[in-house]
């Protein structure tokens, strides 16, 4: 686990040219041959940044929390998989047109989206995380930022809520398709804050101490929620096989593991 700048830059600008560049169609031509099933799952990730999911440029091989768990959970369901990159906005509609068969992603689930795809259980929580230029030291909430601009990335909950709290803080609410994206913006002070998931900024933070934003640590999240693997609706036998596979990895102890291994916590219930 342990990079050095070098690698940690290299690895940022990473996911620039994967999330960026890549459809639903394009395959990193990653496949865990772990299992001796026939069967191929094909998942998507928007490889949008660590811990979650991100392209390693050294090996090509998409990396992260999300994958190792994706592994683990599909040796164990006796399937191998294939993981391909999209865009946000393109996740669910890959799996309604059958593109794809499972999305890998930091995917709330809300009752919104359970009415276009089946979730599995749980295996992740968090809430989002607020960040400012390094030279800010007085925010602390979004009420310190009326009347400036803040980032998100298109399609999340976090849009939403700022697009909902936006007259009473006139906010100036741009978007983008990827972190690395938000996080070049908010370094080159073209923008006054980013929300995005904490874990993505903490992590980031931690691996690259030259990076020049300040996490709010003060800042108490309102969007909290968990994530599961998205799973089309005709495909139950999938659903059931990972949510076995899911079950038997939060007893035994190997989801602990995995988000040791990355830095992560969470209480797994």
């Amino acid at each position: 686990m342990k990079k050095t700048l070098v690698a940690i830059l290299l690895l940022v600008l990473a996911v620039v040219s994967a999330a960026c560049g890549k459809t639903a169609e394009d395959s990193t031509g990653a496949k865990n041959e772990d299992s001796s099933s026939g069967q191929m799952i094909k998942v998507i990730t928007t490889a949008g940044g660590y811990p979650f999911n991100a392209t390693n440029p050294s090996t090509n091989e998409i990396e992260g929390f999300m994958v190792d768990i994706v592994k683990e959970a599909a040796k164990r369901a006796n399937v191998q998989t294939e993981f391909v990159t999209g865009e946000w906005n393109s996740l669910i509609p890959s799996l309604q047109s059958n593109k794809t068969d499972v999305i890998m992603d930091g995917m709330y689930i809300t009752d919104e989206r359970k009415k276009e795809i089946n979730f599995t259980d749980p295996v992740f929580g968090f809430g989002e995380g607020l960040i400012v230029q390094e030279g800010d030291t007085k925010t602390a909430s979004l009420e310190d930022l009326k009347g400036k601009t803040i980032g998100v990335q298109m399609g999340t909950s976090f849009k939403d809520m700022l697009e909902e709290r936006s007259p009473e803080l006139n906010l100036e609410i741009k978007t983008y398709q990827t972190l690395a994206d938000l996080l070049k913006d908010i370094q080159a002070k073209r923008i006054d804050a980013a929300l995005a998931d904490k874990p993505a900024f903490t992590y980031m933070k931690s691996k690259n101490p030259n990076m020049t934003y300040r996490v709010v640590d003060e800042y108490v999240p309102t969007l909290a929620g968990e994530i599961g693997l998205g799973v089309s609706k005709e495909n139950p036998e999938l659903l059931e096989k990972l949510n076995q596979a899911i079950a038997e990895m939060k007893e035994d102890g190997t989801l602990t593991e995995i988000f040791e291994n990355w830095g992560v916590e969470w209480d797994i219930k």
